[in-house]
């Protein structure tokens, strides 16, 4: 009987702890449950009360005081009191993960879960397996990280404590995959306030304020990091309080940065209000590698450069250690950008270069463990501050060389395929499957007023869409095997342009300082260019893609539409005033260029009728020279519900030696995704969409249903062109980070030379009267920049068709 009273008194002393939050009550009734176990002489119960007495530590933010009653606690334990076991061992990871020593913390979540499986407990099971997913986010690995947490939900899915939200989030956040994050925590915090779990609960609300901080949120982010601070010190958790109020302090200099700075009076008090907040984190400790002091000095540096005081600055970074392995990416990373910015405001260029440069090493090693599309553009959001600061330091230089080295030394970091060789899973497999029947169902429906096809159609499409979030959730799980490129350099490409000889010209596209600037590069060298108001040019490009969706659409009245394609003519001229014609580029011009200016439809700005124009999101590596003297496979595929694609197909294919048209039930995803890997030119006549929520599920429309770009990550393209006579698919959209991500986009990154598409509505006439004819010019040039400009040069209204591809001769590092 004293046993069991020893139980409940372990028991009690949770609910105390949690309910009452009065820790002397908590550790006094601890007090009685020991007495009472080593009156009995049970060494095991003394364990368990071990055990116990360190948990309560532990969430008082007493890790160091903790760690020992655990490891008292394992060492008094037999091999066969599993349950005991695999919680003791699971405080006693997590003990050593907050003190630093992630990978202690993770071999004992590895002895918990195994301690779990003897045990056959799913509850427990998915605990741990939970935990060794957070220790392996700690540690780098946050594809491995989502993959044990995706396993530990499906182990427990009626878990609703919030902890696994909480997890997940966490690793999110790190991922870069912000507005994902933001979702699972705002789901998670009132499960965890349920649960009674308080210093959770506040953990959730801090990394709620650091998602909100990344998507520029600041009123939001400073109120739920002031929550967070206010419920840590209320649970007498010191450590995590002094981490949230350095992030009170980080939303504030983020904001002002954003929003304009103060003077520099007010810049050295905040300063000086960080310093103090470093003190007092000198006296707490770190939190999961979160080092208060460090955070608050880089953030007193800046502010201490925003005021003109170097020397102050230089003071206060030089108590900051220059190696901060095991903390967070997001703060290694910040660790060089304070670095960068500090060097370059003293003038020293080499040193503020070295310091960038370590910075995206950091993050290129980072990308490299990813293995999806996805995830590599997501992870881009952790290069900002490092780019701009690298971008800014160069503009200052007025030298046209450094703004293109330093915009295109951030862009390549996240650039290029994700992976060589994509996985075999047939789960995602099946949620393909799934996901397209369902969207077949939805097109065969009849489009009328009916409500009940209405909404069959609604619901169809919503549970198509949580298929493909479940896809996308289980492509971030994905580990990468491809290299990081290396940014290609002006000197790389005056070299390639003076060899070439033809006059062409590169165009770097960025946003500085409110300005559209360019970079320009031809056989002579390099430009700087300062073309106009990024406010006026993003206006003028809302209107053109207006006017695009109106005169595309064939059901309007011919007066409309003649106003709006002289409307459109209109934008196009302005915009080539403004984005085009200062740049003299009288020959072939490749632009690089981000959102909103990819989008544009560059091959129908006036100066560049006929002239050989490329696109893409960065200057790439690795384009060989076009052609290698064999006849080409050419695969032409027509699509459902498009006027006249069949004979466009048959046109297309019937031009080719070697080419095969696809019509009917033949058309399939599965035939056209095999076409992608061995054929050199794949003509898809066929609708398709650029989802701008899921651009991974921008789609082409086949007989079976979508194909969608997400299917493609992963394929190795040889070389190959690629058209897409469809509406709308060279649609892209940003992220959060500056990627640009599509169904183009993806192609590009898995090996196409070139891929010519629409970036809005193209009319099903239009593109059976182009086709044929860019057909012919690249049979008889295997040029596609050449052929669609030949294709389009007197063609009366604008055309949408853009050709997204890179200057060839640029070979990989």
């Amino acid at each position: 009987m004293k046993s069991l009273l020893v139980r409940a008194l372990v028991t009690r002393s949770t609910a105390v702890d949690a309910v009452r939050g009065d820790r002397s009550e908590t550790l006094a009734i601890l007090d009685r449950a020991a007495e009472l176990a080593v009156a009995l002489g049970d060494s095991e119960l003394v364990a368990v009360v071990d055990g116990q007495r360190g948990l309560i530590l532990l969430r008082t933010g007493a890790p160091s005081l903790a760690l020992p009653r655990f490891t008292a606690a394992v060492d008094a334990l037999p091999a066969n009191r599993h349950r005991d076991l695999a919680i003791t061992l699971i405080n006693r990871g997590s003990a050593s993960i907050e003190l630093g020593d992630v990978k202690t913390g993770l071999s004992d979540y590895i002895e918990a879960l195994a301690h779990a499986h003897e045990l056959r407990h799913d509850y427990y099971i998915a605990f741990a397996e939970h935990n060794v997913g957070y220790a392996k986010s700690l540690l780098g690995d946050l594809p491995g990280a989502l993959a044990d947490m995706d396993r530990s939900y499906q182990q427990a899915p009626e878990q609703d404590d919030g902890i696994p939200l909480l997890g997940k989030a966490e690793v999110l956040v790190e991922a870069g995959l912000w507005t994902e994050a933001d979702a699972a925590l705002a789901e998670a915090i009132p499960q965890l306030q349920r649960a009674g779990l308080r210093l959770d609960r506040a953990e959730a609300e801090y990394f709620r304020a650091r998602t909100l901080l990344g998507l520029e949120r600041y009123p939001d982010a400073k109120r739920w990091a002031a929550l967070a601070r206010r419920h840590f010190e209320a649970g007498g958790h010191a450590s995590w309080a002094v981490v949230a109020r350095v992030l009170e302090l980080e939303i504030e200099l983020s904001r002002a940065r954003k929003e304009g700075v103060p003077s520099a009076r007010t810049c050295r008090r905040r300063a000086l209000e960080a310093l103090d907040v470093a003190d007092r984190g000198s006296t707490t400790g770190a939190v999961l590698g979160r080092e208060p002091t460090v955070g608050a000095r880089l953030i007193a540096v800046q502010w201490l450069l925003s005021a003109g005081d170097i020397e102050a600055a230089r003071g206060v970074l030089a108590e900051v250690p220059s190696n901060l392995r095991g903390a967070p990416l997001t703060l290694r990373v910040q660790r060089y950008a304070v670095a960068a910015e500090l060097a370059f405001a003293a003038g020293d260029r080499p040193a503020g270069l070295r310091a960038v440069k370590r910075g995206f090493g950091i993050l290129a090693e980072h990308r490299a463990r990813l293995g999806s599309v996805d995830s590599v553009a997501a992870a881009a959001v952790h290069a900002v501050g490092l780019n701009w600061t690298d971008v800014a330091a160069a503009r200052a230089t007025g030298r046209a060389s450094a703004v293109f080295d330093a915009v295109e030394r951030g862009r390549a970091t996240f650039a290029g395929a994700a992976r060589v060789t994509p996985p075999e899973d047939p789960e995602s497999a099946e949620l393909l499957a799934t996901a397209r029947a369902l969207l077949a169902r939805a097109r065969e429906l009849p489009v009328d007023t009916d409500p009940a096809a209405a909404r069959e159609r609604d619901d169809l499409h919503r549970r198509a869409r949580a298929l493909q979030d479940r896809l996308r959730e289980r492509s971030w799980q994905r580990t990468g095997d491809a290299e990081v490129a290396h940014a290609v350099t002006s000197r790389e490409v005056v070299r390639l342009l003076a060899g070439r000889g033809d006059g062409a010209v590169v165009a770097d596209y960025a946003v500085v300082g409110g300005r559209v600037l360019a970079v320009r590069i031809d056989a002579r060298g390099t430009r700087l260019v300062d073309l106009a108001d990024a406010v006026e040019v993003t206006e003028r490009i809302r209107r053109v893609r207006a006017d695009l969706q109106i005169a595309s659409n064939e059901l309007i009245p011919p007066p409309l539409h003649q106003v709006a394609v002289a409307s459109l003519n209109t934008g196009l001229r302005r915009l080539d005033d403004l984005l085009v014609r200062p740049l003299a580029a009288e020959s072939d011009l490749y632009v690089a260029a981000r959102d909103p200016l990819i989008a544009l439809p560059w091959s129908s700005f006036p100066s560049r009728r006929g002239r050989r124009t490329a696109v893409n999101s960065h200057v790439a590596r690795g384009r060989a020279a076009d052609g290698d003297g064999r006849a080409p496979r050419v695969l032409a595929v027509a699509g459902p519900g498009v006027q006249h694609a069949d004979r466009e197909v048959l046109d297309v294919a019937g031009g080719w030696e070697r080419g095969t048209a696809l019509t009917g039930a033949d058309a399939s995803t599965d035939a056209v995704r095999r076409a992608f890997e061995d054929h050199d030119v794949v003509h898809l006549a066929a609708h398709g969409r650029h989802d701008a929520d899921n651009p991974l599920f921008a789609c082409i429309e086949l007989a079976d249903g979508p194909l969608f770009a997400h299917e493609l990550d992963g394929l190795h393209l040889p070389r190959s062109v690629v058209v897409l006579s469809a509406c709308e698919v060279g649609g892209v959209t940003p992220g959060l980070g500056g990627e640009v991500l599509g169904l183009t986009s993806v192609l590009l990154r898995l090996g196409a030379r070139a891929v010519i598409a629409s970036v809005a509505p193209l009319p099903d006439v239009v593109a059976a009267e182009i086709m044929p004819r860019l057909h012919a010019e690249l049979r008889a040039s295997d040029d596609p920049e050449g052929a669609l400009a030949l294709a389009l040069a007197d063609v009366a209204e604008p055309v949408p068709l853009v050709c997204f591809s890179s200057v060839a001769g640029l070979a990989p590092e």
